[in-house]
């Protein structure tokens, strides 16, 4: 028999997805496997669709791009520009969302001519070095990702202490708390799903954003309580602490990390560039707006930390952005918290299978994210369970917020957005290109470049802000 999964999994790409039974071969069933391949290769081109994927619009996946980019990452871009100086913060910006396009339609040209049926990181690492290279990116992507995931329970554990900062409870305590809502969120599964309440999520960062534009012009009408601090053009404060804010903002940016799974969800895949230019142009114009207008406001002031809506001075506003942040973070960790979950899952739910029940009663597979039978649904339950109680753990002894962005950004963006997707460009078309193509390979080359420099100096700087904190 001949069979094609178009949804395939980490151990295959498409090309290999193909699996013949020689001794059974007959004329109607190498007929059906032409037919496969053919609806497969229309499905890639953008003239049929893909029943088997969640056929999201342009517009659903520009949603979940956005709430994947514009997150937790914006609460610390006043507090980098403040480090920064004007013209560092700006500059900053601009290349990181340079790179983060670049990294987008790389990304997006390897899944569309290259390797057709990978839906993450690991599928593309396995299509492109084999078994090694997907070991190579599992080890890798889902550690990111964890951390990636674990920074909104942070942020929201924050943002409820903030928001009772008179209370008796501890940091500590409210992460266990944001890991129990953390928890109940994750139980949306489905990516369509997911884009309907990424409204919410938009929603929930950029109105406390704005009440604190308000705000902090308020506050600075008080010289004596909140003084404005130093707006300068360039910065005057160590090399570590600019590092850091630099990793700040690159954090901002470290949603390529999902930018597989969210174009592999689409109706049409040949559309994903537009929700790619819009969510990160849309994402650049509001982290340089948030920036510009805090530090115009108040330079580097002592008082302004991050995130900055805990600068705040209480009120009903500070309560009102208060609980903006902590819905946001609740609801903006579905999408890595959903990619990360389903990669622990895939890995690990058929070995535990085989234990639990028996190597005879198999094979064991993975029920999709659109199954709503108990069985699945416990299943996934589990792996959330399991996932949000170790990232709780982990927030518990993180140090400071900045340095923990900073250090995801190093860790996270410097591979997922500079150095795997320039890498595999090269691997997979450098030979191929003739006279100017060739502008391709070099361009890879220079963001290559950008990418070890962001993964040393930001290691740097985060271990001596570890240390020094």
């Amino acid at each position: 028999m001949a069979s094609v999964d178009s949804r395939l999994g980490e151990e295959c790409t498409f090309k290999s997805a193909v699996v013949v039974d020689v001794a059974s071969v007959t004329d109607d069933s190498l007929n059906d496997l032409k037919e496969a391949v053919e609806h497969r290769k229309d499905i890639e081109s953008g003239d049929a669709v893909d029943d088997t994927c969640e056929n999201l619009s342009v517009a659903l996946a520009m949603f979940l791009l956005v709430v994947d980019m514009v997150g937790t990452g914006v609460l610390s871009i006043p507090n980098a520009f403040a480090t920064l100086g004007w013209i560092p913060g700006h500059l900053t910006l601009l290349l990181c969302w340079v790179l983060s396009m670049c990294a987008g339609f790389l990304l997006w040209r390897l899944r569309y001519q290259k390797y057709e049926g990978v839906h993450s990181y690991p599928e593309l690492f396995n299509g492109a070095f084999g078994k090694k290279g997907l070991v190579f990116a599992r080890f890798n992507t889902y550690p990111l990702l964890f951390l990636y995931s674990a920074a909104f329970s942070y942020t929201q554990a924050q943002a409820w202490s903030a928001l009772f900062s008179g209370s008796t409870v501890s940091l500590t305590e409210w992460m266990v708390i944001a890991g129990f809502v953390s928890l109940v969120v994750l139980q949306l599964r489905s990516f369509k799903a997911m884009a309907f309440t990424s409204v919410i999520a938009i929603a929930t960062i950029i109105i406390p954003v704005v009440i604190s534009f308000f705000v902090i012009a308020s506050m600075v009408k008080d010289p004596v309580a909140y003084p404005v601090g130093q707006r300068v053009l360039f910065s005057y404060y160590g090399t570590s602490d600019c590092v850091i804010a630099a990793m700040d903002i690159l954090y901002a940016f470290a949603g390529a990390v999902v930018f597989l799974e969210i174009m592999s969800a689409m109706k049409f895949i040949k559309n994903f560039p537009y929700s790619l230019v819009f969510s990160q142009t849309f994402a650049y114009l509001f982290y340089a707006t948030t920036g510009s207008v805090v530090y115009g406001l108040a330079g580097d002031a002592t008082w302004l930390v991050s995130p900055f809506t805990n600068s705040l001075q209480p009120g009903a506003a500070a309560i009102v952005a208060d609980v903006c942040v902590v819905i946001h973070a609740a609801i903006a960790i579905i999408v890595t918290g959903q990619v990360l979950i389903s990669g622990v899952q895939r890995a690990a739910e058929p070995f535990v299978k085989r234990i639990v029940f028996g190597k005879d009663n198999g094979p064991y597979k993975v029920a999709k994210l659109t199954s709503l039978k108990p069985a699945a649904l416990l299943w996934w339950f589990l792996w959330a369970l399991i996932v949000v109680v170790l990232e709780t753990l982990v927030n518990t002894v993180i140090p400071s917020f900045k340095i923990y962005l900073a250090l995801i950004s190093s860790l996270i963006a410097s591979q997922t957005m500079m150095l795997w997707p320039a890498g595999i460009d090269i691997y997979a078309f450098a030979r191929e290109r003739k006279g100017k193509e060739h502008l391709f390979t070099a361009l890879s080359v220079v963001i290559i470049m950008f990418g070890l420099t962001a993964l040393i100096l930001g290691l740097y700087g985060d271990i001596a802000g570890i240390i020094r904190n």
